[in-house]
């Protein structure tokens, strides 16, 4: 097996161990809302259930990546199928994106907007 073979397999373990914690916090949901019907009782319901769709998305999502890992080891193999429009290996096609696993450098939160260049006072940039 591959290095990305068993990648795809962990990821679809941990879709798995994800959509058995997603159906357990809905359970506890449920339960919460039967029995506990005052406005603590609402809230910590609310909680549950955006918890409980934070799992279902977690899962979507590495449903997703093992999907696209397990459809790179066929090509890889051979077992792929033909060529499907993707790029060939070692010639890059469109933009390459950065990944999502940086490192935080500051305290600083959120979205940053650009700032324009000043203007000469003619209201033109």
């Amino acid at each position: 097996m591959s290095d990305i073979e068993d990648q795809a397999a962990a990821l679809r373990r941990l879709v798995a161990r994800l959509d058995d914690t997603a159906a357990v916090l809905g359970g506890v949901r449920d339960a919460v809302a039967a029995a506990w019907d005052d406005v603590a009782g609402h809230e910590w319901s609310e909680r549950l259930r955006l918890t409980h769709r934070a799992a279902e998305r977690l899962a979507g999502d590495a449903a997703s990546e093992a999907a696209a890992l397990e459809h790179r080891a066929a090509g890889e193999t051979g077992t792929g199928g033909g060529h499907d429009g993707a790029a060939e290996p070692g010639h890059d096609a469109g933009l390459r994106l950065p990944g999502h696993g940086g490192t935080r450098t500051t305290d600083r939160r959120g979205m940053v907007a650009p700032l324009l260049p000043p203007t000469d006072g003619g209201g033109r940039p």
